[in-house]
């Protein structure tokens, strides 16, 4: 039996939890641990990592290396070659086993970030170890495929996307690669989690919510581009897009960045939290992981009930937390950066808290 902070916090204990969707804080990125069951046992994923010292952020090899029961990660997936999603991603292949590799296959030509090749080792070593069938290469597609005891849906990209981009010019393709972020849905019949990615406006508009509209509805949403406006509009003032969150219809919504006078890129935009606030009808359902810096998780039952939110308590960012004397400074987003002041983690004493289980149709 495991016995550290990571597995007694996140490490589903009641059998009748199918999925358990864990959005870390990571300060200016994004980490999800999606944890499954598989028989008697559970798997975990994670979906895209990001190292921020500058914020505080969670070491997401350290805290992985604790969380699993064998050392072994049932897969990395990536969104999108961006930095801050992929930032200790040879740190976490160095400190556990990692089965499969899911990736979207974008290729950010000469403007790839500093881990984009760290990600392109980690392919080939799992390819070597496990075979072709170990990478599985994100196609948007109609139908579920099973993973483990639950299912995911892949929406996006789709491969006339891909197409389309790999006609234009480095630079050109480059700034379309939220256009072609992987979208995924995991969960099972009636309980669904959304994680998007940087998915934005033109991915969801032209192609994402007209062909999945009935694929879209979620009861937890992983707020695109870390609560960035650029899921709803282009610039700031421009009327929002709502099509594709109201297809969602999602009852909480995870944004995931440090406090806005930290983020180099302003989030969350206050425009993008004020319509998801309109959207689910409550303040309180629109969660941001750097506010106290917590880690926030949701769970999935077999019965297809859903609880949550829970969080730790601060205590993950207090245990697994970076300094600026470790070797993490954030991650590229595609614009600048911008130093914090370096504030320690936030300790929230409460314990993690777990709302009546509710049914999500």
């Amino acid at each position: 039996m495991t016995d550290t902070t990571a597995h007694n916090v996140l490490w589903p204990t009641d059998p009748k939890i199918l999925v358990r969707v864990c959005f870390l804080y990571v300060g200016q990125g994004s980490s999800i641990i999606v944890i499954v069951r598989d028989g008697a046992a559970y798997r975990a994923l994670l979906v895209d990592s990001n190292l921020d010292k500058q914020n505080g952020g969670i070491d997401v090899a350290a805290l992985v290396k604790d969380l699993l029961p064998d050392g072994k990660l049932h897969a990395f997936v990536n969104t999108h070659p961006h930095d801050d999603h992929l930032k200790g991603v040879k740190e976490v292949s160095e400190a556990i086993t990692v089965e499969r590799v899911w990736h979207t296959g974008f290729d950010p030509g000469k403007k790839s970030g500093d881990h984009y090749d760290d990600l392109q080792q980690l392919i080939a070593d799992v390819k070597k170890r496990n075979g072709d069938g170990a990478i599985k290469v994100l196609r948007g597609s109609k139908s579920s495929e099973a993973l483990l005891d639950a299912e995911v849906y892949t929406l996006a990209p789709a491969d006339y996307v891909k197409d389309e981009i790999d006609e234009e010019d480095a630079d050109a393709r480059y700034a379309r690669i939220h256009e072609y972020c992987g979208v995924l849905r995991f969960g099972k019949g009636a309980s669904w989690a959304l994680v998007t990615g940087d998915a934005d406006l033109d991915a969801f508009k032209e192609h994402i919510t007209k062909f999945h509209k009935d694929r879209l509805p979620s009861f937890v949403l992983d707020a695109s581009h870390h609560g960035s406006r650029s899921f709803f509009m282009k610039n700031e003032g421009d009327d929002p897009y709502l099509d594709a969150l109201q297809a969602i219809a999602p009852t909480y919504v995870v944004m995931s960045a440090p406090t806005k006078d930290e983020s180099p890129h302003d989030h969350p935009h206050d425009d993008a939290v004020k319509l998801y606030e309109e959207q689910v009808g409550k303040k309180a359902n629109v969660l941001h992981t750097g506010k106290d810096r917590e880690t926030i998780f949701f769970d999935i039952r077999d019965d297809g009930t859903t609880s949550g939110p829970q969080n730790d308590g601060g205590k993950l960012a207090e245990k697994y937390g970076l300094d600026k004397d470790d070797d993490g400074d954030g991650g590229d987003d595609g614009g600048g950066t911008k130093k914090s002041d370096g504030r320690g983690p936030f300790v929230r004493p409460s314990a993690p808290s777990e709302q009546t289980p509710k049914k999500y149709a």
